[in-house]
């Protein structure tokens, strides 16, 4: 039998449906049938000591998956009941399990980057993937279906190759972001309480569950344009920035701010120092700053913004950081 003819043929014995002549070509595979005496075989017995009469029991749970009649009942004695009942459906899964094992199995690749570094990743098609601190790419070795599918917890900037009868889809968390030919940037650790997507050109389609009803909810997102979602409230916001710049961290491998809110800066600068800094949101929204940074120490950039704001840090016992006013 052809994969599509199996895969057919599994369907309709699971719903009871094969006509005589799609059970005499079941009945005729012995592929089917050695993959179901492998499972007898490997099933242990259900009685340490007392001996059953397998032949016969495997005799039953043949006739019970190639019967077709109606109201034909198979009955066992004792606990074989039980073990017989077990193996049919062990049968039958094992039989589907066998014709899907047809498809080739495509490795999967997973690249991380740590603290104060970043990782630039070429993916099979052809699109490459800058990534920042502390992030984490999934991919495959090959892209064989019908989409371009990856998974990534942290921050990276694709530079998407063109294919438009393969959509490239960025899964993370609880965001989809779908492209075809397009420069983005993706930010979303799993353990901050934000999402941002900022498209540098092309165009993207932003997917998300929406807290208040759980449905899916689609927005497209146009060139120097930042999508943010705020996972505790679940509200998505839309604003226009200056993409290149925004994103300019990958070309110069450096953290790079251009009077930015301390409420964009903070979550970048923790997952590069692996360090947390605290700020009440009021105030993080309200400042803004413009600095680079290279092999400073994080003291050293918090010193710098409490010179040129009214804020300054306070070093916890844990060796985090807590910012406030003067």
């Amino acid at each position: 039998m052809e994969y599509e003819d199996k895969k057919y043929i599994l369907k309709k014995l699971v719903q009871d449906a094969l006509t005589e002549e799609e059970h005499t070509a079941l009945r005729s595979s012995r592929r089917v049938t050695k993959k179901m005496e492998r499972q007898w075989d490997n099933a242990p017995d259900a009685v340490k000591n007392d001996c059953p009469d397998e032949s016969s029991i495997w005799r039953n749970i043949c006739e019970a998956v190639w019967s077709h009649g109606e109201g034909q009942k198979l009955m066992f004695y004792k606990v074989y009941s039980m073990v017989a009942s077990v193996l049919l459906l062990l049968g039958v899964a094992g039989t589907a399990y066998f014709a899907l094992q047809d498809r080739e199995e495509v490795p999967m690749y997973v690249v991380s980057s740590g603290i104060r570094s970043m990782e630039s990743v070429s993916l099979p098609d052809g699109t490459k993937v800058q990534m920042g601190p502390g992030s984490r790419l999934t991919y495959p070795a090959r892209f064989s279906g019908k989409t371009r599918e990856i998974t990534l917890d942290g921050q990276a900037f694709f530079d998407v190759a063109k294919n438009r009868e393969k959509p490239f889809i960025v899964h993370t968390e609880d965001v989809s972001v779908e492209a075809l030919g397009t420069a983005f940037e993706l930010f979303s650790y799993d353990m901050e309480n934000k999402m941002e997507a900022i498209l540098l050109n092309g165009k993207i389609k932003v997917s998300v569950v929406e807290k208040a009803t759980n449905k899916m909810k689609e927005y497209l997102v146009s060139p120097d344009e930042k999508i943010q979602m705020d996972r505790l409230t679940g509200k998505i916001t839309k604003q226009v920035v200056d993409a290149d710049k925004y994103t300019a961290w990958r070309k110069q491998k450096m953290l790079s701010f251009e009077n930015e809110k301390l409420s964009m800066i903070i979550p970048r600068l923790e997952q590069w120092y692996g360090r947390k800094v605290i700020c009440q949101k009021d105030l993080a929204d309200k400042y803004r700053f413009t600095f680079k940074v290279r092999d400073e120490s994080l003291e050293r950039i918090l010193f710098m913004i409490k010179a040129s704001s009214p804020l300054q840090h306070e070093e916890m016992e844990n060796g985090d950081y807590i910012l406030t006013l003067k």
